[in-house]
């Protein structure tokens, strides 16, 4: 329920002591005097704080503020005391146990008695989905049920949610005829559209004040109310209150109605009176007394403009009304404090003296037939228009416009109003909320950037550490490759060396054995079944063609140790410029035993199309490593795949292919018919360590690290073909000059 300072016309004391509802009232109310001190305080303050009163009335009301607020509250008070007006404000106030609570004040000065008044509410969250938890309804408060006027809580669907006994007495209708029906109904229906109008200004945050519409009561008749309302986000809910002022609104309407009589009479009387002597006496009496009516009338009236404008000083918006002549001639408080507006009214011509007036960028000027107030004397009705108000005197600000012209009864337009909403705070609120988001947005992304940073070199570090890994098993590889190849090496070329020699001999020897033969023909008889036990002929033509077929082993090793120790190019670990073709043949001469058909394995077949190459700068031993990851990987995919999976024309087949580009670049393309990959694999396939073979089959390295190099390393490109069920080719684009 809003909280609302009750002004009084005697004393504090006495004030008090007709203010039954100081002590029923669960909200803090106090009176502090010129001093800063508590002059009374009513025993919520007990409830809320844990002093007694006559404990608090011997403090200073600052004694109590947390030090951080204390400057800010003084600021606000001394505000008050200057501008004698309304002010709300929040702090933190100690509890007679230590502990701090935040509580929001609502305060008043009182400049002839010198007292502030003052009302203070605790402020406390309230936990989601429990309804024990909520603050007290309004009908835990005593004056909720004693007050005449129309007190009521609103659900955001339009039902009501409690009602005080006044309606009943007011429209006839029980509480629960009245909770049955959405309120609307019970509106009548001119007033439809404008209640629903104030209805969404309350949902989107805006307060009501001094808002009118019909009511309809149980017998059928309608009664006027007038309507102050504010919005309860908390238990997610509209306060309202409204007064009958059924009499006042029919005394209006009679009152209007004898004015406009008393001006018709007198236009009549001023016409007879031009056309009859004056000696009719009885006339004059008469019209002596219209004239006595007509200005108890103007008194009348002039009362409810009093009444007018002491209501409308009420109202939070800036208020502004002229006549049909574009004079103004009506001005509330909120106009006066907020715009600087003298009380005389001011003719058109002068408007422009007291203020500029912008759009609501606060720079394009409105012209003077764009002023809302001139529209609105055009006939315009001007909804919710945001305008810059710049006073000669004051700072600029900003203000929701919305207004309509004024009909008398006969329909004839006699002038218009304007309301002003200052939005001013709202405005810096919402831009100061807005900055702080574009902060916090801006460090989000900076945060998000720095993980995405991070995460790269993490996987920079990963794929570097892998490398760096690979590159050493490599290393240490190559060296032992190396070794091997310069142990076997030696012997080899021994043995072939010797097998010149031996052959020499061999043919000396047989040539010997063959002039025996010519001139001893007969043998004696142990030489004779020696030779024939050894074979000696088979052993003449078999033995030449053993020596021939070991010259071709030792020539055999000694190019697998030339392919070894080319392949392991320890003494290449900078760029040079090789022949590609070389490191090719190498690779496979190394594979050679996967390659041949071995048992259950009918060998694959490698198809070779090498183009004429230029030599290519590269790292060689580098590039050696990725050429025969990416043979191995095809070899793997040749041998999943079942024999039997395989056509009578179809075999397992290995396709190496050269190409010099017009760029200049080389391409190298490696194809196998093996089983293909899906999409899905294939998109992961440069991912360090993703495999699709089984546990202890493979690393997931190999394929990565080729990329690396490849990519990396050599400023080139490794592209991958697949389609499941028609083999897979890989194509290698290599600059032929490093950059």
């Amino acid at each position: 329920m809003s909280i609302k300072i009750v002004e009084f016309e005697c004393d504090a004391g006495e004030e008090i002591s007709k203010f039954p509802f100081f002590d029923l009232s669960d909200d803090l109310l106090c009176v502090i005097n010129s001093n800063g001190d508590f002059q009374h305080i009513n025993g919520s303050g007990e409830k809320i704080l844990g002093f007694r009163p006559s404990e608090l009335q011997q403090k200073s009301f600052f004694d109590g503020v947390h030090p951080e607020d204390r400057f800010s509250t003084r600021e606000q008070l001394a505000q008050l005391s200057a501008e004698l007006g309304t002010i709300a404000f929040e702090n933190r106030y100690q509890c007679k146990n230590g502990d701090y609570k935040r509580l929001s004040w609502k305060a008043q000065w009182r400049g002839s008695e010198h007292f502030i008044w003052a009302i203070a509410r605790e402020l406390s969250p309230i936990p989601e989905g429990n309804p024990e938890s909520l603050p007290p309804t309004e009908d835990d408060y005593a004056f909720f049920d004693l007050s005449q006027d129309l007190f009521c809580t609103l659900s955001f669907d339009g039902y009501f949610r409690s009602l005080n006994p006044a309606w009943e007495e007011t429209l006839g209708f029980n509480p629960e005829e009245l909770r049955a029906t959405a309120f609307i109904e019970f509106v009548h229906p001119q007033d439809h559209e404008s209640t629903l109008t104030e209805f969404v200004k309350l949902l989107q945050g805006c307060k009501t004040y001094s808002f009118e519409n019909r009511y309809r009561c149980k017998n059928g008749n309608y009664r006027w109310l007038l309507w102050s309302a504010c919005l309860g986000r908390e238990r997610q809910c509209i306060y309202a209150i409204g007064h009958d002022i059924t009499d006042r609104k029919y005394a209006e309407l009679e009152s209007d109605r004898a004015y406009e009589e008393t001006r018709k009479f007198l236009n009549q009387v001023e016409v007879k009176l031009q056309s009859r002597s004056l000696a009719f006496n009885s006339a004059i009496y008469k019209l002596q007394n219209e004239i006595a009516e007509r200005r108890e009338t103007e008194k009348s009236l002039e009362k409810e403009r009093e009444f007018l404008k002491a209501l409308l000083n009420t109202v939070d918006a800036g208020i502004i009304a002229g006549d049909a002549t574009g004079n103004l001639i009506l001005f509330n408080r909120s106009i006066h404090d907020l715009y600087g507006l003298p009380d005389d009214s001011i003719p058109p011509e002068e408007w422009l003296n007291y203020y500029d007036l912008y759009q609501g960028d606060g720079i394009t000027p409105i012209s003077p037939e764009q002023i809302p107030l001139m529209r609105a004397l055009n006939g315009e009705q001007v909804k919710k228009e945001e305008i810059v108000i710049a006073p000669k005197v004051g700072k600029p600000r900003i203000a929701v416009a919305s207004g309509e012209p004024i009909f008398d009864e006969e329909g004839n337009q006699i002038g218009a109003v304007i309301a002003f909403h200052d939005i001013t705070e709202s405005k810096q609120k919402a831009r100061a909320l807005q900055e702080s988001a574009q902060e916090k947005t801006e460090l989000i992304q900076s945060l998000q950037n720095q993980a995405q940073e991070l995460q790269n070199t993490l996987q920079e570090l990963q794929r570097t550490q892998t490398q760096l890994i690979q590159s050493e098993k490599m290393s240490s590889l190559g060296q032992l490759v190396a070794g091997v190849a310069h142990e076997i090496n030696n012997p080899v070329n021994f043995i072939y060396g010797n097998l010149a020699h031996a052959n020499d001999y061999l043919a000396d020897l047989l040539k010997l054995l063959t002039l025996y033969q010519v001139h001893y023909p007969q043998p004696v008889q142990e030489i004779y079944e020696f030779k024939e036990d050894i074979d000696l002929d088979f052993l003449q033509s078999d033995l030449p063609k053993l020596l021939s077929s070991m010259k071709v082993g030792a020539e055999r090793i000694r190019q697998i140790v030339l392919s070894l120790r080319n392949f392991s190019r320890l003494n290449e670990a900078e760029r040079k410029s090789v022949d590609i073709h070389e490191g090719i043949e190498n690779t496979l001469l190394i594979l050679h035993n996967r390659l041949r058909e071995r048992s259950g394995n009918s060998g694959i077949s490698v198809i070779k199309d090498y183009a004429q190459l230029p030599r290519i700068e590269c790292y060689p031993a580098q590039l050696n490593q990725a050429i025969i990851n990416i043979i191995t990987n095809a070899i793997d995919a040749l041998e999943s795949r079942n024999r039997e999976e395989y056509s009578s024309e179809q075999t397992p087949t290995l396709s190496i292919r050269t190409e010099c580009l017009s760029n200049p670049w080389i391409a190298i393309y490696i194809r196998d018919n093996g089983p293909g990959m899906p999409t899905s694999v294939k998109e992961q396939i440069f991912n360090p360590f993703f495999t699709t073979k089984p546990v202890g089959k493979g690393t997931g390295l190999g394929l990565s690290i080729a990329y690396q190099i490849i990519a990396h390393k050599h400023s080139g490109e490794l592209i991958c073909h697949s389609q499941l069920g028609q083999g897979t080719e890989f194509v290698i684009l290599i600059p032929l000059k490093q950059p």
